[in-house]
């Protein structure tokens, strides 16, 4: 997603409002395909859960993660999950 000031130094500092320019927030979470036929299914949420959490906790400060997690959004979090291979396969 790009940001719509052309200004780089308010890209950095200034905090993004839902909705000013249609855009919705997305967080995505890729997993390992190859863990769903080797782990219990309950063992592969759990890992994207983590993941997700520690990615939101990891930028807590960033604008665009505070306006993903604002009282206004809680409520319409997007989130796409992506199977992905390991390795060559």
């Amino acid at each position: 997603m790009s940001l719509p000031s052309s200004d780089p130094v308010a890209a950095k500092t200034d905090t993004p409002t839902a909705g000013s320019n249609g855009d919705v927030l997305v967080q995505y979470v890729v997993l390992r395909r190859d863990l769903i036929d080797a782990w219990p299914l309950g063992s592969v949420v759990t890992q994207g859960c983590h993941a997700s959490v520690s990615a939101i906790w990891s930028h807590k400060d960033d604008p665009h993660t505070l306006q993903y997690c604002s009282p206004q959004n809680i409520d319409s979090m997007h989130k796409f999950c992506f199977w992905g291979h390991v390795g060559n396969t």
